[in-house]
């Protein structure tokens, strides 16, 4: 959530209290009809999907409004209202009123510029929406005479060389792209010949053609890029392969192709996300690998001897990352800890000196820091002058979740193949940990 100071208005429609504070802007609504939302949302873009920015619950008299502190510079902000998005664009001191009537959202005063030529869009949008025809020849007709006129609008704002310009044509180059991609999702129902085809199709179809990552910044971003590409699998490549590494072929904006391997992770079973994620991981850069560690959705591992365990990808003092694969073919102890943490410390020397002993032997030893101040981790490796593999996680819940970790120490022994040995080990202190090890180095 952005740090910005965002107020819910119940304010009546036709008798708004005028505000007068420099640094606001306000978005005012008025519903009509029966089905009306129960709340709406305000959302932004990031990584092609919407962020709630704020929401709003409906006053009794069908009101309700934000007050948003405001940027100097035009903002994309989309009203939500559960179902489908609306695009405004709002800079300072804006009071925008919009109304809402057949679960649909319309500018009743767009407030500036920017938004007038967003209702000049909407309006050429809605023959794509409330006028859309069942057999291809009609709506392939409609469709390219929508394209024409959103031509023309496209040529005015080229035009006016600025940065509102350039993101409205991305937005309504994108919008046409969608609109299409929809209808044929929803009416396909067997493969057309080329004879059916209209021009757009055959320009977008047999190649995805976006070269910049612009899909980014819409909230469906990412979910139209995979529609597009299942429709493909459908009715183009059918029973042929077209595997995520030929979708990913066609993507040429790097930033874009890597969004889309992070949204394409398995959900479903552990060994196929670890498969996945030892493939891709490579592919990314060092934001996206962070990402694709802590914070993108995953299955989680079960934590039973066998079980592939998390890959536990971290950064080392000089901020390298580095995961559990590149030690693949090892046994790998891992010690999570924290400089503040006592008996933590108490158990360093038992550790170096099991680290000594199979320093030739095929296991590896791995220590994990949950301190949050990575300077005083460093700090105390370079006092210590600890060994091993010394990664810091910069916190407790940047641990895989299912290690459901209530205290520290925690170790886990992982075998060759990165599967558990055991999740909850031994110490270093214990005596039975040496006799453990030396058995199954020697096996």
């Amino acid at each position: 959530m952005k740090r910005n100071i965002v107020l819910l208005l119940f304010l009546s429609f036709l008798d708004v209290v005028q505000l007068y504070a420099q640094d606001f802007s306000q978005i005012l609504f008025k519903m009509e009809g029966e089905s009306c939302p129960k709340e709406i949302s305000l959302v932004t873009a990031t990584h092609g999907e919407p962020i709630k920015y704020a929401f709003t619950t409906i006053s009794p008299d069908k009101t309700c409004g934000f007050l948003i502190a405001s940027s100097p510079q035009p903002s994309f902000y989309y009203i939500y209202d559960g179902s489908r998005y609306f695009r405004i664009c709002l800079h300072a001191k804006n009071i925008i009123k919009i109304g809402y009537h057949d679960g649909k959202f319309f500018f009743i005063d767009p407030g500036n510029k920017e938004n007038d030529v967003l209702r000049q869009w909407n309006q050429l949008e809605d023959k794509l929406i409330n006028e859309r025809p069942k057999n291809y020849a009609d709506f392939f007709s409609q469709f390219d005479s929508v394209r024409r006129e959103a031509d023309g609008l496209i040529n005015h704002l080229q035009k006016l060389n600025s940065a509102f310009a350039r993101q409205a044509t991305d937005m309504i180059e994108i919008d046409l792209f969608r609109h299409f991609i929809v209808y044929l999702n929803k009416n396909q129902r067997s493969y057309d010949s080329e004879e059916q085809q209209s021009a757009y199709y055959k320009k977008i179809m047999y190649r995805f053609l976006e070269t910049s990552d612009r899909l980014l910044s819409q909230p469906d971003g990412m979910r139209l890029l995979k529609n597009y590409f299942d429709y493909k699998q459908t009715f183009i490549y059918r029973q042929q392969r077209f595997s995520l590494d030929d979708q990913l072929k066609e993507i040429i904006d790097p930033n874009l192709r890597e969004e889309y391997i992070l949204h394409r992770v398995p959900m479903t079973n552990y060994a196929d996300f670890r498969q996945f994620e030892e493939k891709y991981f490579p592919l990314l850069s060092v934001e996206n690998r962070r990402r694709l560690c802590n914070d993108v959705p995953r299955p989680q591992s079960e934590l039973e001897r066998g079980k592939p365990a998390p890959n536990f990808i971290y950064e080392d003092s000089a901020g390298k990352l580095h995961s559990l694969s590149e030690l693949r073919g090892n046994y790998v102890y891992i010690d999570i800890w924290a400089t503040w943490c006592m008996p933590c410390k108490a158990e360093i020397p038992h550790l170096e000196r099991l680290e000594k002993k199979f320093a030739q032997a095929k296991i590896k030893f791995v220590s994990i820091s949950i301190d949050q101040k990575k300077d005083i981790w460093k700090r105390f490796l370079n006092e210590k002058q600890l060994d091993g593999l010394q990664l810091w996680a910069g916190d407790w819940t940047r641990l895989p979740k299912e290690l459901n970790l209530g205290s520290v120490p925690r170790f886990l022994l992982i075998d060759p193949e990165g599967n558990w040995i055991n999740s909850n080990a031994d110490r270093p202190s214990n005596p039975n940990l040496d006799q453990f090890l030396t058995e199954l180095v020697n096996r």
